[in-house]
């Protein structure tokens, strides 16, 4: 060292200093990769040193420091090794050591306004020294190593390591030298979803040419030898047909390049083609490089340069009947200058090759083609057609272009964005050298690439593909702080399923669309990328979604046959995917859940006919009050198949902490799931909590929307005034059947124990079997989801409760103007969804620094082997989701007071948060386990011997859910077995002993309930099977008394009845379970009182106002006969929003209230303990109607008790109409109307709206019994047989009066009874209603009136009636009349009249 500098002489601290480090630098990283220059240290660092001064010379460079004795040197800049780059520089930077501040601020400029965001590399004086080789060292062991080729991609090595470079233009004769470049960028990888490792991790791109360290070795030169004689295509050309043979024969051709196809890797086998042109005619020479050592000419040759080929030989490709020139180990490539070669003719190539297989005939025909050949005519393919003809026509244009990478529009589908108005497509062509250099702000050239125009809604309007055929060149290097992020063809989900399926460009894009949305949605909260687009096509997520896509929707992929490359290369008639242009037609959509609530609540009230939701026949009788109540609700039922296209529902299945809806999750938000089982298994509701955390894939649904409307319209008549609607609000959700719920990643530790019972696995659907054992790839199964975390603090939730009505339809994820956010006391901002543990805000893409890897480390300790406590229980009852006094204050949920009055009176007072009891009764005893995870089977019931015994007290346990814990209330149902699962710190002691309670422990010992447990928000839940099944399955047969154990825990699950049993007067329990189908939902008094608050709830909170008085009627029939009903009432005062009840609807009710009314009607009260279950979903088609099919009957069945029916169809005969009402009153307050002024005495009344109401009752008789019939509105004028146009002008000419009434007085000759008895319409009414048009035979469907129906028994009281027949009277005793309220009239039948005479004759 001290001899290296000493030959500058006396130099200053500064400048030994900086030889020095030049010396280091030397030694340690560029000597011991010259092993071919067999220099010394000092000379190679001699060198080093002219050539750095020889740069600065050259451009004149002022960072280099002369001084007095001339001596330049760059002391503000260093020599770094590749290691020290790659452990140093983890941001992008450049060095531009022979550039000013003016260019390199005109380098990094922004072009026409594009990437104004984006910053400028930053510069960095470093200076960057090696060996530049197309060859790669791998180690055979710890002292061999061997040299491969790259495959076409160049490398700077130093003793240090080695790094990938790209350069725009690279001379040949710098290749295998030591190099130092003048001008780089240093480009590393981050955030890639290709993570590449070693020499991948990031690259250089060579801004300006290398200098060669010893500028002697570049004595080669690129123009060719004079000696040389070649062929040109015109004559070389025939070689190639199929009858000339010479493939040991090697040859010089020479032409104009074409055209250069991209770098082709198949099977471990890199390769291209280029094409040499003739100079006078369109013949093109097919030349394949596949030599290792030659494939770095494809960053030597240039389009439109004429070139010399030397030592090329001719071959078929293996498969092919194609003939292409071949470059050979020993060829090499010059620049053709005219004059300076000797032309060949064919005949004279022949001569002198020593062609002896080649007879004297074939060369006269090959001669002959040469000539025909030179005279035809020169036509560019690339250019045929105008852009405008193409894109009329199906074929897509070629063309060339030069712009700007403006945006990576989806790096992982090769999709780019030129100049911000142009897409740009590489997936159809193989990217080798991952797209290093294609950054925002590069400089691009494309030749012969495809346009396509309108190929999808996603991406530009104009996008160029490049196929195998195209060549996508960097002109310059981007000079923007841009991150590299790399395309890799394999492991490539997109490129997988475009090969797969060979895709055209819409499809294509479709399929991007659909893996991107996949990717916001669930990346990087639930899932890493990886999991997406690194996944099997066939086992992994994606690829199980386009296997479901294929099988259940249109998707008609057009029949293609395999994609030939060599045919796309070599061919002259072009052939791709690329080349033909085929119209959208997208088979399905996978819209996000909150973009998917706003298009539901956009079509729900698009498509609302306010009409509609109106009985017709009632429509003009309803007065405000009846009329605004019966638009306070409705609803809507989407189907997949209502979407265009179908939507396909996807998110992460989770039960909500809050609320204890199960929701589908996803980054947007949130959607709530009622969920059934399959038929099989409808005897109990969904309770499998195996599918909780996994991803899954919904393609049969109900989309419903529920629709709350606060109106004030006066009249029917104002219904298409839409300013009386004064609030409006929806409730979406989504219910399914859990067979029709496919699983695409599941959770860790999510199965549930084998049953050995063949009965028990055949109620489980195949689909659903096959989605419980669907998994991803090995890679995908190794990582496991991320802890599942929440969105809500930027979505309205879903309460818990009704409040008030803006409140009651809100649910998370929804998002929009017309939804409110929601302050309720509920929802606090501490509390996670799903999980325990709190909660992370999500930003709009992602989630907090660090966030992913502590839910990762989370989710690992929790899988890790740790152990726990479980215990076996069966649950027997649960009673209703509301909000009661869980006294939160002194359990959890309360934050460090620091001692003040305010945060103590606020800790102490009690609080009404959400939550819920269940009667559980222990199976066995509790068990530990050294591994959660590997629970399995049933030990519980195996392994006891204290369950065979005749004593064994089954301990009852009383379950309290509160806080977190209510997530699992629609998981748990009376007559399932579930695993409780505690920690194992805890012990098996927390299952035997009382736990805080809000129950005094008297009042539980009273009960007869010894044990009472608070669940606690960490413990899990595992279900296991219904008991029925455990009594089915093998283990009853295991053991002697087991089957008998069953028995017994099946006696403490509540029995349920049959609605005709509540129905029955004898029947006296006051609490009854029963299975219904929902007949009829109407909303009882939807107004609000805003005075009404929780009393013991924090009154200054908003949203703790609940309605007064809001509530549901239900009329819900018998599954068997829906004649048979009785009506529910349920009060949401303090009580959960029930999703799914809706008409249609088969549930469950249990511990219903019974109730008998003063008039002796039978009906159900919803209380704190009772529960409703959802056990199937009316069909779409069945949903807006559930009318019952009312049974045929006599009215002597009625009185005679034969048949207990409360609605039927009769055909009777109407005796005469006893009276009569008709009037005009007030729409507010029902006062008379009478000349257009409401006639209300107390108060004044300002509505002017009128409501024509009638009323009617008739004596009918059906030749068994009589019955009273009351009837209104336009069920009157169907007794008094008048058309619509007849009972208008009667209503006009009642209007002056304001009302009519009608008496019918017998048939004593005083026949009508009016204030005025010479009033006509009196008459006429008289006149009417004893009329033959009256007194008809009609069909009658009646609802019996329990209130007036003669009891028989043994004080029966009969009427004694007197009826003439002709001259002759006749006395018998009867029953008093019965009273019926009409349904509906209508004509009656003469053949069912008929029927019925037969049936009474043949009685």
């Amino acid at each position: 060292m001290e001899e290296f500098v000493s030959e500058f002489g006396k130099l200053s601290s500064a400048y030994v200093q900086w030889l020095q480090n030049l010396y280091r630098f030397t030694e340690e990283n560029i000597v011991p990769v010259a092993v071919d220059c067999e220099i010394s240290c000092k000379e190679l660092s001699s060198c080093l040193f002219r050539c750095l001064c020889r740069i600065c010379h050259n451009h004149s460079n002022t960072c280099g420091y002369q001084g007095k004795d001339g001596l330049i040197l760059p002391l503000s800049y260093r020599f770094i090794s590749i290691e020290e780059l790659h452990s140093q520089q983890k941001n992008p930077c450049c060095s531009q050591l022979t550039w000013s501040t003016s260019q390199f601020k005109q380098w990094t400029a922004h072009k026409g306004n594009l990437l104004i965001s984006q910053k400028a590399l930053s510069r960095t004086n470093l200076l960057l020294c090696g060996l530049l080789t197309d060859k790669t060292s791998i180690v055979l062991s710890s002292s061999k190593s061997q040299e491969q080729q790259s495959g076409g991609i160049l490398y700077l090595q130093d003793k240090s390591g080695i790094i990938p470079c790209e350069i725009i233009k690279l001379d040949a004769r710098r290749l295998g030298h030591i190099v130092m470049l003048p001008s780089w960028s240093y480009i590393p990888l981050t955030n890639a979803v290709w993570t590449l490792s070693g020499t991948e991790a990031g690259y250089i791109e060579i801004i300006e040419a290398p200098f060669l360290v010893f500028p002697k070795l570049l004595v080669g030169s690129l123009l060719v030898p004079n000696t040389l004689n070649v062929l040109l295509p015109d004559s070389a050309i025939h070689l190639l047909d199929k009858g000339f043979c010479c493939h040991k024969v090697k040859m010089n051709i020479a032409g104009e390049l074409v055209r250069l196809s991209s770098l082709i890797s198949i099977r471990e086998k890199t390769f291209f083609f280029f094409f040499l042109n003739s100079f006078e005619s369109d013949v093109s020479l097919p030349v394949l490089v596949q030599v290792p050592a030659k494939l770095m000419w494809h960053r030597c040759l240039e389009v439109s340069k004429q070139y010399v080929i030397t030592k090329v030989f001719i071959s078929n490709l293996q498969g092919t009947s194609y003939k292409v020139f071949v470059v050979s180990s020993s060829s090499d490539f010059y620049l053709y200058v005219e004059g300076s070669v000797k032309k060949q003719t064919l005949a004279e190539f022949m001569s002198v090759s020593h062609m002896k297989q080649t007879f004297k005939s074939e060369l006269t025909s090959l001669v002959c083609k040469e000539e025909t050949l030179q005279n035809r005519s020169s036509i560019d393919w690339s250019t045929q057609n105008t852009m405008e003809k193409m894109f009329e026509s199906r074929q897509s244009r070629i063309c060339s272009y030069r712009g700007m990478i403006s945006k990576v529009l989806n790096i992982a589908a090769g999709l780019y964005e030129l100049d911000g108005k142009f897409g740009l497509c590489v997936a159809y062509q193989q990217v080798v050298n991952y797209g290093r250099g294609l950054r925002p702000g590069a400089q691009v050239e494309i030749h012969d690439a495809h346009v396509h125009q309108n190929a999808s809604d996603h991406f530009p309007h104009i996008i160029l593909c490049c196929c195998l055929r195209s060549t996508l060149v960097i002109i310059e290097f981007s000079g923007l702080s841009t991150e590299f992020q790399p395309f890799c063809s394999s492991g490539n989900v997109h490129i997988s399923l475009l090969f797969k399926y060979n895709l055209d460009l819409p499809n294509y894009l479709w399929v991007v669309h659909i893996i991107e949305t996949f990717t916001q949605r669930f990346c990087p909260q639930f899932l890493t990328k990886q999991h997406i687009l690194m996944c099997d096509i066939d086992s992994g997520i994606i690829g199980m979604f386009f296997n479901s896509v294929l099988k259940y929707t249109r998707w008609n992929l057009v029949a293609k046959s395999v994609r030939n490359i060599h045919q796309e290369i070599l061919a002259k008639s072009h052939h791709c995917p690329l080349k033909e242009i085929a119209q959208p037609s997208y088979p399905c959509q996978n819209l996000s859940l909150s973009e998917l609530l706003s298009l539901a609540e956009e079509r729900a009230w698009q498509s609302l006919h306010l009409p509609s939701l109106l009985p017709h026949a009632e429509i003009k009788y309803l007065i405000a009050h009846q009329l605004n109540s019966k638009l306070a609700w409705s609803f809507e039922v989407l189907k997949p198949g209502d979407f265009q296209p179908q939507m396909i529902l996807h998110g992460i299945f989770q039960a909500n902490s809050r609320t204890g809806h199960l929701q589908l999750l996803d980054a947007s938000g949130t959607l709530d799931c009622v969920v059934q089982n399959p038929n099989e298994v409808n005897q109990i509701a969904f309770s499998d909590t195996s599918y909780l955390d996994c991803l899954v894939q919904l393609q049969k649904y109900q989309l419903v929307i529920e629709r709350f409307v606060h109106s004030e319209f006066p009249s029917s008549k104002q219904l298409d005034d839409l300013t009386f609607i004064k609030e409006k609000h929806t409730r979406i959700y989504v219910q399914f059947c859990a067979a029709d719920l496919q699983v695409l990643k599941r959770r860790a530790a999510s199965t549930r124990p084998k049953l050995h019972n063949p009965a028990l696995s055949s109620t489980l659907s195949t689909r659903a079997r096959i989605a419980a054992h669907s998994s991803c790839n090995e890679a995908c199964r190794n990582d496991e989801l991320n802890s599942i975390t929440s969105n809500q603090h930027q979505d309205s939730p879903s309460l818990p409760k009704m409040p008030r009505l803006e409140e009651v339809v809100l649910q998370e994820g929804h998002v929009g103007e017309s939804r409110t956010v929601c302050s309720h006391p509920l929802w606090t901002g501490d509390e996670a969804v799903g999980i325990p543990g709190g909660r992370s805000q999500l930003s709009g893409t992602g989630t907090p620094p660090g966030h992913s890897t502590s839910c990762t480390r989370q989710r690992k300790e929790e899988t890790c082997s740790v152990g726990c406590v479980t215990q076996l229980i069966l649950v027997t009852h649960k009673d209703a989701l509301m909000l009661r006094n869980c006294q939160y204050g002194r359990n959890e949920g309360c934050e460090h007071t620091n001692g003040s009055e305010e945060a103590f009176i606020k800790r102490t007072k009690p609080r009404l948060r959400l939550a819920f009891q269940a009667s559980a009764v222990n199976i066995g005893s509790p068990r530990e386990w050294k591994d959660k995870s590997k629970i399995e089977g049933l030990p519980e019931l195996e392994t006891d011997p204290s369950l065979c015994s005749e004593h064994n007290n089954r301990t009852e346990v009383l379950l309290d859910f509160m806080g977190k814990s209510v997530k699992w209330y629609h998981l748990i149902n009376p007559g399932a077995v579930y695993r409780v699962i505690a920690s194992k710190q805890l012990g098996a002691s927390v299952f035997e002993q009382f736990g805080s309670s809000t129950i005094p422990r008297k009042t539980l010992q009273s009960l007869n309930c010894p044990l009472f447990i608070t669940f606690q928000s960490g413990w899990n839940l595992q279900y296991i099977s219904t008991l029925s099944c455990l009594h089915q399955s093998q283990l009853s047969k295991n053991r002697i008394n087991l089957s008998a154990y069953f028995e017994n825990l099946a006696s403490k699950i509540t029995h349920l009845c049959t609605i005709q049993e509540v129905l029955s007067l004898s029947f006296s329990a006051p609490l009854v379970s029963f299975t219904g189908i929902i007949l009829e939902r109407i909303c009882i008094n939807p107004n609000r009182r805003t005075n009404f608050a929780a009393v013991i709830t924090d009154k200054s909170a908003q949203g703790v106002l609940v309605p007064s008085d809001w509530g549901l009627k239900l009329t819900v029939g018998d599954v068997q006969n829906t004649a048979i009903a009785l009506h529910i009432y349920v009060n949401f005062t303090m009580l959960s929003y029930i999703l799914g009840i809706l008409p249609g609807t088969v549930v469950l009710f249990c511990s219903l209230e019974r109730t008998i009314s003063r008039h002796s009607n039978v009906y159900c009260r919803y209380l704190s303990s009772s529960s409703v279950s959802i056990l199937d979903h009316p069909s779409p088609e069945d949903v807006r109607s559930t009318s019952a099919d009312l049974p045929l009957m006599y009215l002597g069945n009625l009185i005679s008790s034969r048949g207990s029916h409360l609605q039927g169809i009769a055909c009777c005969h109407v005796v005469n109409v006893c009276w009569l009402k008709l009037q005009w009153v007030c729409s507010l307050c029902c006062s008379i109307i009478k000349q257009g002024k409401c006639t209300r005495s107390s108060g004044p009344c300002v509505s002017t709206v009128g409501i024509f109401r009638a009323n009617a009752s008739a004596i009918v008789d059906d030749g068994t019994a009589e019955a009273r019939v009351y009837c209104k509105d336009k069920q009157v004028a169907h007794l008094l047989a008048l058309d619509s146009m007849k009972w208008e002008r009667l209503q006009q000419h009642i209007e002056p009066q304001g009302e009519v009434y009608f008496q019918y007085q017998g048939r004593t000759g005083r026949e009508l009874y009016e204030e005025n008895t010479g009033d006509v319409l009196m008459q006429y009414l008289g006149v009417l209603c004893t009329s033959p048009v009256v007194c008809r035979p009609i069909q009658l469907a009646f609802r019996i009136d329990s209130r007036s129906k003669p009891k028989l028994g043994q004080n029966e009281i009969f009427q004694l009636r007197t009826f003439s027949c002709g001259d002759h009277q006749y006395m018998t005793k009867m029953t008093p009349a019965l009273s019926l309220t009409c349904l509906d009239i209508k004509e009656v039948d003469y053949r069912k009249l008929c029927h019925l005479a037969n049936d009474k004759l043949t009685q």
